[in-house]
């Protein structure tokens, strides 16, 4: 903001952008606005502009909370909790069945050795 009213005030004694942009950076140094930023708000406050502040911008609101947005997002929160949920489950379950099927397979190769059955196992 300060930098812009020095613009503006360069521009209200009839100083060029070029000269205005050399004077802020004397003295603003490496804190100096940009070259085309000095140069398009000088060129504004030429035509006219006396605010300071940005324009508002166009387009799309930043933030919409509205009730049908709010339930949207919790319904899409509660799906990806019960996937995640799901996938979870799954897990545990194949992790239990695994260790189930190598005990089993453990105790069948212990029994059919015990016993003198041989059953075809994978080695």
């Amino acid at each position: 903001m300060e930098q812009r009213a020095v613009i503006k005030f360069n521009a209200k004694l009839g100083k060029s952008a070029s000269e205005t942009f050399r004077s802020m950076q004397q003295v603003y140094d490496n804190q100096c606005l940009g070259r085309t930023a000095v140069f398009e708000w000088h060129k504004r406050f030429l035509e006219g502009r006396e605010t300071l502040e940005d324009d508002k911008k166009s387009g799309r609101p930043i933030l919409v909370r509205t009730p049908e947005m709010i339930e949207k997002v919790h319904s899409a929160t509660n799906m990806c909790m019960v996937r995640i949920v799901s996938v979870l489950i799954f897990k545990a379950s194949s992790i239990i069945f695994s260790d189930t099927l190598r005990s089993l397979v453990t105790k069948s190769r212990t029994f059919s050795i015990i016993s003198g059955v041989r059953a075809n196992w994978p080695s």
